[in-house]
């Protein structure tokens, strides 16, 4: 096995819940900058937090627009996200396989459960680590650094997988190996300048990767566990 621990991010990684966030932020700036913003030009704010964006855009009243965003994505949410193709699959794969999983995110952790849950992902996370598990958000280390202590692996066993820079750029700071996923929003261009480890098109090349396996091989595996022993 190449990695036994694997550290996703969420949005935008393994749940596309890109026209959520897009739409919510949209909302949001239409009421607060009328005709300032669009579908396109806010995707620039899916990825960092929301302390971030907020407090950069409007920093007197951030406190004030993070809660009427957390509402407005509240009631939107469970209709708005879907996964990405081959997660469930391959992250069973990994899981079955021995591959410790956790989420780290910059999302709250009843947000992350309650998305887990709508995605039938449940049983398959080790650790979920959200905004309310840590002090500094990611690009900082310290969301990385709590992962690996919860799930006790050595820095050197674990990789983080993620479609945003903060993400590479967490990764990178934690002194671990990263994953750019080429279904994010951003583009490979967009991500070169962060020198992400790998980048991967999809979730079966992802399993390859952690697991350090072919897919044939993998597919071989379990037709064997299939066959009853004589």
């Amino acid at each position: 096995m190449e990695y036994t621990a694997a550290l996703f991010d969420f949005d935008g990684t393994l749940a596309n819940s890109n026209e959520l966030i897009n739409r919510t932020h949209l909302t949001i700036l239409e009421e607060l900058f009328p005709g300032e913003y669009t579908l396109d030009s806010v995707r620039q704010f899916n990825g960092p937090s929301l302390t971030e964006v907020y407090g950069t855009l409007i920093p007197d009243r951030a406190e004030e627009i993070i809660q009427r965003y957390r509402a407005l994505n509240s009631d939107l949410h469970d209709g708005m996200i879907s996964l990405f193709d081959g997660v469930s699959e391959e992250l069973k794969q990994l899981k079955k396989s021995g591959v410790k999983l956790a989420v780290v995110s910059t999302k709250r952790n009843d947000m992350i459960e309650r998305g887990i849950e709508v995605l039938g992902l449940q049983g398959l996370f080790d650790v979920v680590i959200g905004s309310d598990s840590y002090t500094y958000f990611k690009p900082n280390p310290e969301p990385v650094y709590r992962a690996l202590a919860a799930l006790n692996v050595d820095h050197n066993q674990a990789i983080m997988i993620g479609d945003n820079n903060h993400d590479i750029e967490a990764a990178t700071n934690a002194g671990i190996p990263s994953v750019f996923v080429e279904w994010s929003q951003k583009t490979t261009a967009e991500i070169a300048p962060y020198n992400p480890t790998y980048s991967v098109k999809n979730m079966s090349e992802l399993t390859e990767l952690i697991l350090g396996s072919s897919k044939e091989q993998l597919d071989a595996i379990g037709e064997l566990e299939g066959v009853p022993k004589q």
